[in-house]
């Protein structure tokens, strides 16, 4: 049995990946920072293969803490991040560095402690969690967003020359995410979205989820950054 590790997995897109992940037998530990009842919540949905653990990633103490109550790791998934919208001559210093450090700096911190516990995987594998951000900029507010997400793209593939072959490493980039907040009549942001995606809809949380376990189960794979945008890119 494969034991998996998502940050980040009480928000959305967390919940899909932790969920498609035990329906396929695997032991899941889905960390969360601030959001305990949505866990404890998600934990009796999903019954006894999901674990949940406390986690800041912004903490070098509390990730090191985190790690070494943690004796066997197979799959990482790099989920946790944070999203703002902002004009970059009002961006300030602290919301730079608020994207920055979750979307970034603390995935590094999670994969630097990660890596013993996948090398001694047979089939150690990582999947960060990017966005068409990083591939397609200039949605308009969203720089230091996309940037953030852009040095995701980098460390992946980065990551994969260096820890080949024993540790694979992958991104999944996703299109505009289906939530609720969305539905509201007119959105801006969803009729831009869906008018230019060739599928002409939201980009389903379970679709993203399907895709990350595709590249934790394939052995070919390293290196890559996979969209899953409804088409928006080629739109």
């Amino acid at each position: 049995m494969r034991t998996v590790l998502v940050t980040g997995g009480t928000s959305t897109l967390g919940r899909s990946i932790c969920k498609a992940f035990v329906e396929i037998g695997c032991e899941v530990v889905c960390t969360y920072a601030h959001h305990k009842e949505k866990a404890e919540n998600l934990q009796k949905e999903l019954g006894p293969l999901l674990h949940i653990e406390e986690l800041d990633v912004l903490s070098p103490s509390s990730v090191e803490t985190f790690f070494s109550r943690l004796d066997t790791l197979d799959v990482l998934v790099n989920n946790s991040g944070v999203f703002t919208l902002s004009d970059q001559e009002d961006l300030n210093i602290e919301e730079w560095e608020k994207v920055f450090n979750t979307n970034v700096r603390g995935l590094f911190l999670v994969t630097q402690q990660a890596i013993p516990l996948l090398k001694r995987s047979s089939k150690g594998c990582i999947v960060n969690i990017a966005s068409i951000n990083a591939l397609h900029p200039g949605f308009g507010m969203t720089a230091h967003y996309d940037a953030s997400k852009g040095a995701v793209v980098s460390y992946t593939k980065s990551l994969a020359a260096e820890l080949g072959p024993k540790i694979r490493v992958n991104a999944v980039a996703p299109g505009l995410l289906d939530a609720p907040y969305l539905h509201e009549q007119g959105n801006p942001v969803k009729e831009m979205f869906v008018q230019r995606a060739v599928l002409k809809q939201l980009v389903s949380p379970d679709s993203v989820a399907s895709c990350v376990v595709f590249l934790s189960t394939n052995p070919a794979i390293t290196g890559e950054v996979i969209t899953v945008d409804c088409g928006y890119l080629v739109g």
